[in-house]
């Protein structure tokens, strides 16, 4: 086995590790920021679909007075005319005329009551939601238990922690920009040597990284795969020594002797 291509594929998997420890600083922040963002995305959603309601009701209300009026009105001049009717006939036609209209008026105020019942009841489950928030028992509580003011002001908290996460993730990402790119193209040039050296090593490492293992090569710790802690074969320590490599029975990973990754370090 040649040795020196174990070294080169090492050399790899240290570089890897260089700007995967860099990206580490960023403390899961992309992740977190998604998450808030969700989040805000769906207060939001809690938020618009409130004031559609309250438009809604608003507008229907309003609507539903025009319609009272209209109707008043006309039962008004409709009275009138009862006065001036010359006949029975006439006088009939014009009490259900007056009868019509008090029915439109009576179902305009039947809904105007179902709206308000609406929104007494939302104003009750908000007041139950604000006696728990209280008492800290924010288990119990439903959406439509927040009241607006507080549901409001978590979307804005919202906003405040994605915007400070925000600016975290850039300082960290601005400060290491210049080391990232520097591994960036060492680690271009490592694969680059690795493929012409070592093809089949470097497909192997390639289909490791691939999956869910994060370090391909990793180090023989206390006579076993520092990546899974299975142990290695007795028969297997000398290769190992000696520079080789022993693809763990477990997880797949190349175990090598750590100090090939001293020397990799130090190359």
């Amino acid at each position: 086995m040649d040795h020196s291509k174990i070294n080169l594929i090492v050399r790899l998997q240290h570089l890897d590790n260089l700007i995967e420890n860099i990206l580490s600083l960023q403390k899961g922040l992309p992740e977190e920021i998604d998450a808030l963002e969700e989040d805000i995305t769906f207060t939001e959603r809690q938020i618009e679909s409130r004031r559609k309601i309250a438009a809604e009701h608003e507008k229907t209300r309003q609507e539903l007075g025009e319609t009272i009026d209209h109707c008043r009105s006309k039962i008004k001049t409709f009275k009138d005319k009862q006065t001036l009717a010359r006949n029975n006939k006439e006088y009939d036609a014009l009490s259900k005329q007056i009868e019509y209209e008090e029915k439109e008026i009576a179902q305009a105020e039947i809904m105007l009551q179902d709206i308000q019942h609406k929104e007494q009841k939302a104003t009750e489950l908000q007041e139950k939601g604000r006696q728990l928030i209280a008492e800290n028992r924010y288990d119990e509580i439903n959406e439509e238990m927040m009241p607006d003011d507080v549901l409001q002001q978590q979307f804005e908290d919202l906003k405040k922690q994605v915007e400070q996460k925000k600016e975290e993730l850039e300082s960290i990402i601005v400060e290491t920009a210049s080391e990232v790119s520097d591994l960036e193209d060492k680690i271009k040039a490592q694969r680059a040597v690795v493929m012409e050296e070592a093809p089949r090593l470097l497909a192997k490492y390639d289909h490791l990284k691939s999956g869910r293992v994060q370090n391909a090569v990793v180090k023989l710790h206390r006579q076993a795969c520092s990546g899974c802690n299975t142990r290695v074969p007795t028969n297997r320590h000398t290769l190992i020594v000696q520079g080789g490599f022993y693809l763990c029975e477990s997880c797949g990973r190349m175990v090598v002797h750590e100090r090939l990754f001293e020397e990799a370090e130090n190359a």
